[in-house]
């Protein structure tokens, strides 16, 4: 039997991107999936994208923002036991310097980034050093690692995220969780255009006349690392696309 099979597996950030990919793979290898994500219809498709090609998989659809209050009531309610966490939720605003941003858009990329991710791993670390069994993966990002003008808070949070998941990593070992992190670079998804505030045009210039990772790419990374045997733990990848070399360093060709 596959290890993964049969296994429960929380997703946050599930619509699209990266956690529409891992919802898929997930599903392919026989997970009971709960997806979170703040679009109803998008969560709808996902789900009917993978009934479609397994038609066995049980999904479930919670329609929430991470950041609500309520998400987490229900998940104790309802969903108290788990055994794989991908919190894979995230948020960037705008690439204006620190002294020009909203303060109040930067304070939702640290809610989103840091204390949602944070609050999903205190909900379920403590059943699953109790039943001694559990997986955890964080999305962090290159931007945990290095900076770069115009990204101060979205630096700022992915090198909390980065401290946090090393720090209980080391709090975990040698009890059966497995705490990881995975640090994209240029990923294609709806990223750039949420960071540009819907900007279709300046989303697409991001990735243009090179080649960016895609999710899939992503998600076969993060199924990797959760299919290694119990006693192997890939503490972190950290992935760019070849033509990046780093966070703002990208070869482009002419078209």
């Amino acid at each position: 039997m596959h290890p993964l099979k049969e296994k429960i597996a929380l997703i946050t950030g599930a619509s699209s991107g990266i956690g529409r990919s891992m919802a898929y793979q997930l599903a392919m290898r026989g997970c009971e999936l709960i997806l979170i994500a703040r679009r109803k219809e998008k969560l709808q498709e996902v789900r009917l994208e993978i009934l479609k090609d397994y038609p066995l998989t049980v999904v479930h659809l919670l329609v929430y923002d991470v950041n609500d209050p309520n998400l987490y009531i229900e998940l104790k309610k309802n969903w108290s036991k788990i055994d794989i966490l991908i919190n894979n939720a995230g948020l960037a605003l705008g690439r204006d310097k620190f002294e020009a941003t909203n303060f109040d858009e930067q304070m939702q990329v640290l809610s989103t980034n840091i204390t949602a991710s944070f609050k999903m791993v205190h909900t379920y670390l403590p059943g699953m050093l109790e039943r001694e069994s559990g997986d955890i993966i964080n999305l962090c990002s290159v931007a945990g690692h290095l900076t770069y003008q115009g990204g101060a808070i979205y630096c700022a949070s992915k090198h909390a995220v980065s401290a946090f998941t090393k720090s209980v990593r080391e709090e975990t070992a040698g009890r059966n969780v497995r705490v990881m992190q995975i640090s994209p670079g240029m990923v294609e998804t709806e990223f750039s255009k949420v960071r540009f505030h819907g900007d279709q045009k300046a989303a697409d210039a991001v990735y243009s006349n090179m080649n960016p990772i895609t999710p899939d790419d992503i998600a076969r990374m993060m199924v990797f690392m959760l299919e290694q045997p119990r006693h192997v733990t890939i503490d972190e990848i950290i992935t760019m696309a070849t033509d990046q070399g780093a966070p703002t360093y990208v070869v482009r060709r002419n078209s």
